[in-house]
């Protein structure tokens, strides 16, 4: 009985130790985690509480499981998570709301520059997502078609308002391979409005409020032969971002 009673207790004491080796392995793995180097850091506000961003991923080039942490004082963290990318970064701009807000950019590394960029408003416990360059393509109210004479007209369907664009700039063999001899456009033949690809804060020095300039390429035949840009200048209104007025750019 009591070799029975002494083989229980090592028993009991070899579980403990068990037991004491795994819960010192998690917290171990816990605090490596925590303690995790940020690729970045910012401060940030929530009227009068103060905090700060912290930008995580994994990856020396190509950066994987990218994310935010935003930890206000006296309150819990909480995570963003974000696309993957190259050369990730999170900054806070004045676009003239009762905070700044935090903007987060990365580099997809494809043909034609596109990234992946997106506009938070953080609060102490939560955060709402105000601009993302996927959404604002998906709604993209642009729209192109070619016409007699060696011209793109460029429409938008909100304001009704279209551009014609001479395309005598334009490649002499792409522009063959649209119009004709005499000015009329060969058939198929359309223009290609791109997704966003670029997205600036640009800051206005006459009110030291930063706006939004996001840039869509305009291709046609083939991706390399870019006819231009459609820039659209985005001002925030406390709530939303909205489009206040639009132009197309070319290289001259």
């Amino acid at each position: 009985m009591r070799r029975t009673v002494v083989s229980l207790k090592i028993l009991a004491v070899g579980i403990a130790v068990i037991l004491l080796c795994a819960v010192a392995l998690v917290q171990g793995t816990a605090r490596a985690e925590e303690l995790d180097k940020p690729l970045q850091v910012v401060a940030v506000a929530d009227g009068e509480v103060k905090g700060v961003a912290s930008l995580f991923g994994n990856g020396d080039n190509y950066i994987t499981d990218i994310k935010v942490q935003v930890k206000f004082d006296s309150f819990a963290p909480y995570y963003i998570e974000l696309e993957d990318g190259y050369s990730p970064a999170i900054y806070t701009f004045d676009f003239g709301g009762e905070d700044k807000l935090l903007f987060c950019s990365s580099q997809t590394g494809g043909s034609g520059g596109y990234g992946n960029y997106r506009i938070y408003k953080l609060n102490t416990d939560s955060y709402k997502l105000l601009y993302d360059d996927k959404i604002d393509s998906d709604g993209d109210a642009y729209c192109a078609t070619f016409e007699q004479g060696g011209y793109m007209r460029i429409g938008n369907y909100l304001t009704q308002y279209t551009l014609d664009v001479s395309l005598g700039y334009m490649d002499r063999t792409y522009y063959d391979m649209i119009f004709t001899p005499d000015g009329e456009v060969r058939e198929g033949q359309i223009p290609n409005i791109n997704a966003v690809s670029f997205v600036a804060p640009t800051l206005n020095p006459a009110s030291g409020i930063f706006r939004l300039m996001t840039y869509r390429s305009v291709v046609a035949v083939a991706e390399v032969n870019r006819l231009g840009y459609i820039v659209a200048t985005l001002d925030f209104d406390g709530e939303k971002f909205t489009a206040s007025f639009s132009e197309f750019s070319i290289g001259i």
